[in-house]
């Protein structure tokens, strides 16, 4: 499992704070907070409890920098970990939306970055097939994935010395949202030569060469995606589906008319209230995404089709990263002062744009139910650890983790996090021993004189400032 790996150890206030978070979670408490004041290492305590708990982790922040920083890290202190990066693969992204005061619809428009893209098939991979793994998320562990068990059932297994059906590997791969080459392999791209099968996987960069005799496989090339030089071959290899989006279209004629048939009701309705452009609109729609999704089995906006492909209700609580990880996971809230508001505020500002989309007649009410965690959701998964039949829905118990154990770190947390807490433990020593330097605050005013004035009435060679001779010998040189 995890083996933190340093050439520093815990010192100053860090032993106490970990000693002080180990014996609150051994009591019995699941929600704990580390007050660490800027400086003082509160990522190398972090680890220390990683390192003693034992459990896949997730690690929330609320920007990409941040994250980024954090991943970083902790791939220093844990090298031979899974750890992962996990936030938005968007470079550039323009909701779909729409501005009924103006009349003015956005399409939805984005710029996919592919190697965050890789990052985050690789994570959902590795919580399937891992335990020693570390997640670092953005506020985009909150939105939907595919289901755990779909992603994990229609992955691809080889392994040499067995038998492979030719059609029925190229058809699975098709429906794991691989696309045979054009010019040249990428991610998540195939290309079947006689004997030879080069697959690009989509959760690493590597090409994977499968060389045949008839349909047996006799061996597996590992090879480099950028200079196609081979790495070491394989016995056997798994290859991951190649969207995290991934939809069941087993059944597609029933998915399809369960669609025209919910459209044909939202259609009356429109025309009773004689709203006719809106119903235009979203038959047009309707029908144009119905009929890619039965010739591809994929259109740019499915997600807002999900729960038709999922076969869950409405009120079903989404699929997420939570889903990926065992009850007992360890979630580690870094400056959670800011990252709890940002998780809170996010849900509601989706649920406005795609109401405003469904009556305008853009989506079908299904739309709204591919969304994030809704904050009392996500606050139920981590935090409750009793389900209530009176007054819960029936599919949130699963997604409940009652045994999870969560760490709030923040240099300034929040009443909030202060009263979900058991216990709160301080670190407010730097092991460098640098202290804060002596602020001034003036009044906020486009005034300067009294700066000016005060600069000029400080007596620089009696300040307390310079604490030796040679200080206050060399104060002109300055």
């Amino acid at each position: 499992m995890f083996n933190l790996q340093s050439s520093f150890t815990p010192s100053w206030d860090q032993p106490q704070a970990i000693k002080e978070i180990m014996e609150s979670f051994h009591k019995g408490d699941n929600q704990v907070t580390l007050l660490g004041a800027t400086g003082t290492w509160k990522t190398f305590t972090m680890a220390n409890v990683i390192q003693q708990i034992q459990k896949p982790t997730l690690i929330l922040s609320h920007n990409k920098t941040l994250a980024a920083q954090l991943a970083t890290e902790f791939k220093y202190f844990f090298p031979d970990s899974a750890v992962h990066y996990f936030v938005s693969y968007f470079d550039y992204y323009q909701p779909e939306s729409y501005l009924p005061e103006k009349w003015t619809y956005i399409e939805k428009e984005a710029t996919i970055n592919e190697e965050i893209k890789m990052y985050r098939l690789a994570t959902m991979a590795s919580l399937l097939s891992r335990e020693d793994v570390i997640v670092v998320a953005s506020v985009s562990a909150l939105y939907g994935l595919g289901s755990k068990d779909f992603f994990d059932k229609n992955s691809l297994n080889f392994k040499v010395g067995e038998e492979v059906n030719f059609d029925q590997m190229k058809a699975k791969l098709l429906a794991m949202q691989y696309k045979p080459v054009q010019s040249k392999i990428e991610p998540g791209m195939f290309d079947i030569q006689w004997d030879k099968v080069d697959i690009y996987s989509s959760t690493e960069q590597f090409v994977y060469r499968l060389f045949f005799n008839y349909n047996e496989l006799e061996y597996i090339q590992k090879k480099n995606a950028l200079t196609y030089e081979n790495q070491w071959d394989v016995m056997a290899v798994t290859i991951r589906p190649a969207t995290q989006y991934l939809q069941n279209t087993e059944d597609m004629e029933k998915i399809i008319t369960q669609v025209y048939s919910d459209l044909k009701g939202r259609l009356k309705e429109y025309e009773k209230q004689w709203l006719l452009v809106e119903a235009q609109r979203l038959k047009k729609r309707v029908h144009y995404d119905m009929r890619m999704i039965k010739e591809t089995g994929f259109v740019n906006g499915i997600e807002n089709y999900s729960p038709y492909f999922e076969s869950r209700l409405d009120w079903w609580t989404p699929n997420t990263i939570f889903d990926y990880y065992p009850d007992d996971m360890l979630c580690l809230i870094d400056e959670s002062h800011m990252t709890l508001p940002q998780f809170q505020w996010m849900p509601k500002a989706d649920n406005s744009r795609k109401s405003t989309l469904i009556e305008h007649g853009f989506r079908l009410p299904s739309a709204i139910h591919h969304r994030p965690l809704a904050n009392e959701e996500f606050q139920s998964i981590l935090w409750r650890r009793s389900f209530q039949p009176e007054t819960d829905h029936e599919d949130l118990k699963e997604h409940m983790k009652k045994n999870a154990k969560t760490l709030f770190v923040s240099a300034t947390p929040s009443q909030k996090e202060i009263d979900m807490s058991k216990h709160v433990t301080q670190q407010v020593i730097r092991p460098t021993w640098l202290l804060d330097p002596i602020t001034y605050v003036y009044p906020k005013s486009w005034e300067y004189n009294s700066l000016v004035d005060s600069l000029e009435r400080l007596d620089w060679k009696d300040s307390a400032l310079l604490d030796t001779e040679y200080d206050r010998d060399h104060v002109d040189s300055f």
